[in-house]
C-alpha cells in the first residue's frame, strides 16, 4: 500500500515531541489461489475497500496457487520460501481466503504465527473445523444455498422435469458441494431427475448442446477436469455463454455473466469486505477472543436482465429484495446532451405556441370582422367602396403577419444548425483519437458556416521560434505547410480584431521572399478577424477568418463576439492534448527507468534493453500485429526481467554455476513482477513479464501454459530474450556468432529446443535472420 510521505514525517515530529504514538501496523493476506482467479481477486477487493486508504498498515499479498500446485511437495517448498521471506517479520494480523489456506495457517500455526489472530475468509463446509477450541480466529464462511436457489428455479420454471448440475469431482470444493446435492438435496426433490456433469468442457457441451426437453442447469463449481486441465473461474463464465438453450442458475457471484438468470448468490466481494473490517476491528485494539468464531454472509437474490428477458420471466415473480443486473439504461442516462438540449428548447417553443396561438386568434378576429364587413356591404351598396379598403387594409396585415411567422421558423431552423455544429466540436474536444488538424479543419468549417460574412479561414501555432499551419479553408493549405516561418513572422493580437489588408502587415514582418510565397498560397484579402490564444509559455495559436477582396461585407459586432466565444474551445482541445501527452510521457520514462533498473546487474544493460525492444517490436511487424499493439511491445519489452528486482543481487551476480535453491528463487521473478506492474497501462508490460518464461510445448515456467494460452506478447519475447542471451558473452560462457544463435533456435541444443517456440515466430526468425543481425549489430554498435 502506497505511503504519504509526507503524513509520516508529521507523525515522526509527533512522536518525537511526545505529543502522538503511532506504530504501523503490518497484515499478511494468504491468498489459496492464483492472481487473476475472479474469485479470490473479488476477495482482494473487498478487503482493500476497508484498508488501502488506512496510512499506518502496510499490506503483504502471498499466493498458495493450490488449485494448481496444492500436493504437499508444493506446499513444503512454499513453507520454507515463506520462512525464508519472513524470518523478520511478525505479522499484527493474517488473513486466510479460502479453505487451502486456512489450512495452511492452521497447519503451521505454532511455527510460523503463533500470537497472531487469525481472519478467515471464504470458507466452504466450516463444520469440518472444530473452530470452537480456536480462540485465535475469528472470520466469515461461505455458504452456498444451492436449496433456496434450486427451490426459486423450479417455482419460475414449473415444468422443470430434469436439472443438470455442473461441479468438478476433482477439488476439494467440487467434490463438498457434489456431496451436499447428494445428500441434502436430491431427497427434497423426487420428481426431478438430476443429471450431473464433472468430466469435462467437452461433456458439457455434448449435453448441452442437445438438453433432455424441460430441463434447466445449476453451476455449482468447475475447476478441473478429469484430465488435470485447471479452469478459472471467468473461462468457465464464458464457456457457459454459448448456451441459451437452457435457463443456467448459480449460487457464486463469480458465474454471473449474462447468460446465466441468477440466482442465491454467495459475494467473494462482500466476504473479502467482512474479512477487512474485522482486521480493522483488531488493529483498532478489539481482543479476537470476544469475537464470533464465525460470521454469516447475507446471500442475497441476484439476477441479470438480459436472462430474464430472454426466458420470459416477470420481475414480479422474483423475490422482493431480489438485485437486477444489467438493466437497460434510461433515456437520460443514454442520451444526457439530447435531454438537456430539448430541456432547453421546451421553454421556448411554448412561448412560441403561444405566441403563434395569439397570432391565430388575431387572424380569426379579423376573419370574423372581414364576414361581419362583407355582410354589411351586402346590405349597403353606398358603403362598398370603404369595406374594400378596410378589407385591403386587413389583407396586408395578415401578410405582414405571416411573413413574420416564417421569418421566426428560419431563425429556429439556423438556432438548431448551430447547436448541431457546436455539440458536435464540443463532443471532439475530449477526444484523444481525433488529429488536431481534423479537429481544426472542422472548426473552421463550422466558423465559416456561422459567420455569414466570412469567405476563408486558417489555423496555425506558434511553438517558441517557428511559425507552422494546422488548417486552412480557400487558402492553398499545402502550400502554408511548406513555408518555413518563424514566430516574428506572425501577427499576434491579444483580443478579437479586425484588420484591413492583412497582407501589407506581412510584408512588413517578413523577408520578401517568404512574404511572395505567404502571396501566392492565400486568396486576396479584404478584411481579416484574428485572434491569437495563449496555450502556455511556448505555444500560441493564430486563428483568422477572412473576407475576400471584392466582398461588400463587413464584420459586424455580433460576429465578433460570436468568435471570440467559439475560441476557448480550440484552447480546451490544446490543452488536453497536452495533458495527455505530457501524461504519456511521463509513463515511458518510468518504464524505461524501470528498465534500466531491472538489468542493473548486468554491465551491458542499456544495449540489452534497446536491441530487445527493437527486434520485439520487429517480430510482432511482421506477424501482422496491430501498430498500436507493435508499439506497446516496443515500449514494454525491456520489463521483461522487472522482477528481478526483487531477487537478491548476490544470486543475479553470481559467476558460477546456481544451485537448486538459487535457480527456484531466480524461476520466481515472473511472479514478483505480476504484484508490481499493476493498472491497465501496463497491462501488456505484466502480460510479458509474467509469461515470457513459459514454453510454446507447456515446459516453462511459472504457470506451465502451451500454445495459446501464452500470450503473444510474451511469445515474441520469449524468443528475443533467449536469442540475446546466446548472442551475449556470460561469466560462464562465450558470445554466440549470429549463425549459431539461429541453428540453436531452429535446431535446439542441450538446453534450448524449437519446441519451446511458437512455429510462426520461428518461421519469421529464419526468413529475416538477415535483417534481425543488422539489428542487433545496429543496438551493439
Amino acid at each position: 500500500m502506497k505511503k504519504n510521505t509526507k503524513v509520516r514525517l508529521l507523525l515522526l515530529l509527533l512522536i518525537l515531541s511526545g505529543i502522538y504514538s503511532l506504530a504501523f501496523a503490518d497484515i499478511l493476506i494468504l491468498n489459496s489461489y492464483n492472481p487473476g482467479l475472479s474469485w479470490s481477486d473479488r476477495e482482494l477487493e473487498g478487503i482493500y475497500s476497508i484498508l488501502e486508504d488506512e496510512e499506518s498498515i502496510n499490506i503483504y499479498v502471498e499466493y498458495l496457487d493450490s488449485k494448481r500446485f496444492g500436493d504437499d511437495n508444493s506446499l513444503n517448498i512454499f513453507k520454507e520460501y515463506f520462512e525464508k521471506k519472513f524470518s523478520n517479520f511478525t505479522f499484527d494480523v493474517v488473513i486466510a481466503l479460502d479453505n487451502n489456506a486456512f489450512d495452511f495457517v492452521l497447519s503451521n500455526y505454532e511455527s510460523l504465527f503463533l500470537g497472531t489472530p487469525i481472519v478467515h475468509a471464504g470458507i466452504n463446509y466450516y463444520q469440518e473445523y472444530d473452530l470452537s477450541k480456536l480462540n485465535f480466529v475469528s472470520g466469515i464462511v461461505e455458504i452456498h444455498d444451492i436449496k433456496e436457489t434450486l427451490e426459486l428455479a423450479l417455482n419460475l420454471h414449473p415444468n422443470t422435469e430434469n436439472v443438470y448440475v455442473i461441479v468438478d469431482n476433482q477439488t476439494k470444493t467440487g467434490k463438498l458441494f457434489k456431496q451436499e446435492v447428494e445428500e441434502n438435496v436430491i431427497p427434497e426433490f423426487e420428481d426431478i431427475n438430476f443429471i450431473f456433469l464433472n468430466d469435462s468442457l467437452v461433456q458439457i457441451k455434448q449435453e448441452l448442446d442437445t438438453p433432455l426437453q424441460n430441463s434447466i442447469v445449476l453451476l455449482l463449481a468447475f475447476s478441473k477436469d478429469i484430465y488435470g486441465n485447471f479452469y478459472d473461474y471467468t473461462e468457465v463464465e464464458e464457456y457457459m455463454g454459448q448456451f441459451n438453450k437452457l435457463p443456467i442458475y448459480t449460487t457464486s457471484s463469480v458465474y454471473m455473466g449474462n447468460n446465466v438468470v441468477g440466482g442465491k448468490i454467495t459475494s467473494a466481494y462482500d466476504q473479502g469486505l467482512k474479512a477487512g473490517e474485522i482486521a480493522k476491528d483488531l488493529l483498532n485494539g478489539a481482543n479476537i477472543k470476544e469475537l464470533p468464531r464465525i460470521y454469516f454472509p447475507d446471500n442475497k437474490y441476484v439476477f441479470n436482465f438480459p436472462a430474464l428477458e430472454r426466458f420470459g420471466i416477470s420481475i414480479k415473480n422474483l423475490p422482493v429484495d431480489s438485485t437486477i443486473q444489467n438493466k437497460p439504461l434510461s433515456f437520460y442516462e443514454n442520451y444526457p446532451v439530447f435531454f438537456w438540449i430539448v430541456m432547453i428548447l421546451i421553454p421556448f417553443f411554448i412561448v412560441f405556441i403561444y405566441v403563434l396561438r395569439e397570432e391565430n386568434l388575431k387572424l380569426h378576429s379579423l376573419l370574423k370582422e372581414l364576414n361581419e364587413v362583407k355582410e354589411e356591404a351586402q346590405r349597403y351598396n353606398e358603403e362598398l367602396t370603404t369595406a374594400n379598403e378596410q378589407l385591403t387594409s386587413y389583407n396586408e396585415e395578415l401578410i405582414s403577419q405571416n411573413e413574420e411567422i416564417e421569418s421566426n421558423y428560419q431563425e429556429i431552423e439556423q438556432l438548431n444548425n448551430k447547436m448541431i455544429n457546436l455539440l458536435e466540436i464540443i463532443y471532439e474536444v475530449g477526444d484523444e483519437k481525433v488529429k488536431a488538424e481534423d479537429f481544426f479543419q472542422k472548426f473552421l468549417n463550422t466558423l465559416i458556416i456561422e459567420i455569414p460574412e466570412a469567405d476563408y479561414g486558417s489555423v496555425s501555432i506558434i511553438e517558441e521560434d517557428s511559425w507552422r499551419f494546422l488548417a486552412a479553408l480557400g487558402h492553398d493549405i499545402n502550400g502554408l505547410k511548406s513555408l518555413n516561418l518563424k514566430k516574428s513572422y506572425a501577427f499576434l493580437a491579444e483580443e478579437s480584431t479586425v484588420i484591413d489588408d492583412i497582407l501589407s502587415l506581412d510584408e512588413e514582418k517578413m523577408p520578401k521572399d517568404v512574404a511572395n510565397l505567404m502571396y501566392k498560397f492565400t486568396k486576396p484579402i479584404k478584411f481579416c478577424l484574428l485572434k491569437t490564444i495563449k496555450i502556455d509559455e511556448d505555444r500560441y495559436l493564430n486563428i483568422s477568418l477572412d473576407i475576400k477582396k471584392d466582398s461588400d461585407e463587413k464584420f459586424s459586432e455580433q460576429s465578433v463576439r460570436f468568435f471570440d466565444s467559439l475560441l476557448n474551445l480550440a484552447k480546451m482541445f490544446f490543452v488536453n492534448r497536452i495533458r495527455t501527452q505530457d501524461v504519456k510521457n511521463a509513463y515511458a520514462t518510468f518504464s524505461s527507468k524501470l528498465s534500466i533498473l531491472a538489468e542493473s546487474h548486468d554491465e551491458n544493460s542499456k544495449k540489452h534493453i534497446f536491441r530487445v525492444s527493437e527486434l520485439s517490436a520487429f517480430f510482432a511487424e511482421k506477424l501482422g500485429l496491430p501498430k498500436e499493439q507493435v508499439e506497446k511491445i516496443r515500449d514494454f519489452s525491456p520489463l521483461h526481467d522487472v522482477g528481478k528486482l526483487f531477487v537478491p543481487a548476490e544470486i543475479l551476480n553470481k559467476p558460477g554455476k546456481l544451485n537448486e535453491k538459487e535457480w527456484e528463487e531466480i524461476k520466481k521473478h515472473p511472479l514478483y513482477a505480476d504484484n508490481l506492474l499493476e493498472g491497465s497501462y501496463f497491462e501488456t508490460a505484466r502480460k510479458i513479464a509474467l509469461y515470457h518464461h513459459e514454453h510454446y510445448d507447456g515446459s516453462g515456467y511459472p504457470f506451465r501454459l502451451r500454445g495459446e494460452q501464452i500470450p503473444i506478447e510474451a511469445q515474441i519475447v520469449e524468443l528475443v530474450d533467449v536469442y540475446d542471451a546466446l548472442r551475449s558473452k556470460r561469466s560462464y560462457k562465450e558470445a554466440f556468432s549470429h549463425r549459431e544463435a539461429v541453428e540453436i533456435l531452429l535446431h535446439g541444443d542441450n538446453r534450448t529446443k524449437p519446441e519451446h517456440f511458437n512455429p510462426k515466430l520461428l518461421e519469421i526468425l529464419k526468413r529475416y535472420e538477415r535483417e534481425i543481425e543488422e539489428l542487433y549489430k545496429k543496438y551493439e554498435e
